[in-house]
């Protein structure tokens, strides 16, 4: 009788040290995967800021966007949007982004701050050619950072003007930066870049 009794004795603590060793398991995998979900959510929330490229853009209409999204795609860069703190309508003769185009010393506000840019080595640039030079938003980005020792690699878009002399402007602002040759990219193959794109950069020794 005690045999019998001791012998159900053991059955039962090994069948509750299994139910128990599943449950703490289960509660492992469950944390992980809300830790991996928060660290994805927090990766998307901040500029990317553990490489030493960053790709930074004005784009009015989407084209320098997609040239921007695709050459920190293919240099693994942060990916950072100069955003005017009113918007722009550069098809609009009589709009405020007209007239400031007009007013070279016009530095129309940039509603927030480029994160980190001292921690980056290489800055691409991008821009949309409007009436032969950069949008003047441009300038005021020039005018808030210290490039100083940094490379700096310009790439825009334009319907065939190419870059319109704007990296030796970039130079004139930038002295104590390395100003690399720019790439233009027509608007309406902004999309579909990626050769454009591997050529210019293999060719100014970035790849």
């Amino acid at each position: 009788m005690v045999k019998k009794l001791l012998a159900l004795l053991l059955i039962g603590i090994v069948v509750f040290g299994t139910a128990a060793c599943r449950n703490n398991g289960s509660t492992g995998s469950s944390d992980s995967t809300t830790a991996e979900k928060e660290s994805g959510s927090a990766q998307e929330n901040h500029p990317k800021a553990d490489g030493d490229s960053l790709v930074v853009y004005f784009s009015a209409t989407g084209n320098t966007k997609a040239v921007a999204e695709t050459i920190a795609d293919k240099q693994d860069a942060g990916l950072q949007e100069i955003v005017p703190e009113e918007d722009l309508d550069y098809n609009d003769r009589s709009s405020r982004s007209t007239k400031e185009q007009n007013d070279e010393n016009s530095r129309p506000k940039i509603a927030k701050e480029i994160a980190n840019i001292e921690n980056y080595d290489v800055i691409y640039v991008g821009y949309p050619i409007w009436w032969g030079d950069m949008p003047r938003i441009l300038y005021t980005f020039f005018d808030a950072y210290d490039f100083s020792g940094k490379t700096i690699v310009p790439f825009c878009t334009s319907g065939g003007s190419g870059l319109s002399g704007t990296t030796d402007d970039i130079k004139e602002l930038e002295p104590d930066a390395e100003v690399l040759e720019g790439l233009e990219v027509d608007g309406s193959s902004a999309a579909n870049a990626d050769d454009e794109v591997d050529e210019w950069i293999s060719s100014i020794g970035l790849e």
